[in-house]
């Protein structure tokens, strides 16, 4: 068999296993953001559940740990787990952010009333995250490297007001609906 005709069909036939687990996968991830943007709109998001970021990257543990023997190794180690802890915790934040920012565009989607500002204020909104995150993540890359502190309250506060934001729109948005 010619080798021109075996290589097309693997690429044939994984372009199409590509294809169909990428929309298997969006299908799967629509119906979760939409279980959490409702938990996240209620109940379910938890601005307490992330204050521990503030401390997470501190420096008062590096200095704590960098006056003991062994100190260098140890202060490395903390830094570390400190950043895979924290970028666990940004994951998750970032989702919950995702989560209301899709509940609050299907609402004004949903609403009667002609929503552009409501709109905007949603792109201004999302690209506000996108780089405060950015900068974060900067921050944290200039904190391993020995530089800098972290300060996360900026992105915290954003969440929260969206979230404060929405849960005060979803009585009026469920009795025009």
């Amino acid at each position: 068999m010619n080798p021109w005709i075996v290589a097309a069909w693997v690429v044939t036939i994984g372009s199409v296993s590509g294809l169909a687990g990428t929309l298997l996968w969006m299908r799967f991830r629509s119906r979760t953001n939409r279980n959490m943007a409702e938990d996240a709109a209620g109940s379910g998001f938890s601005f307490e559940r992330y204050q521990v970021m503030e401390r997470l990257l501190s420096s008062h543990e590096l200095h704590f740990l960098a006056s003991q023997p062994d100190g260098a190794r140890d202060v490395r180690k903390w830094k570390r787990d400190s950043v895979k802890i924290f970028r666990l915790y940004l994951g998750e934040l970032t989702a919950d952010f995702d989560a209301l920012h899709a509940m609050a565009r299907r609402m004004v989607a949903e609403s009667e009333t002609e929503s552009a500002e409501m709109a905007s204020t949603l792109v201004r909104q999302q690209v506000a995250f996108f780089q405060a995150r950015l900068s974060l993540e900067v921050r944290v890359v200039l904190f391993q490297w020995g530089m800098g502190t972290v300060d996360v309250a900026p992105l915290l506060q954003m969440v929260e007001k969206m979230r404060l934001d929405l849960s005060q729109l979803t009585p009026a948005v469920a009795q025009s609906v």
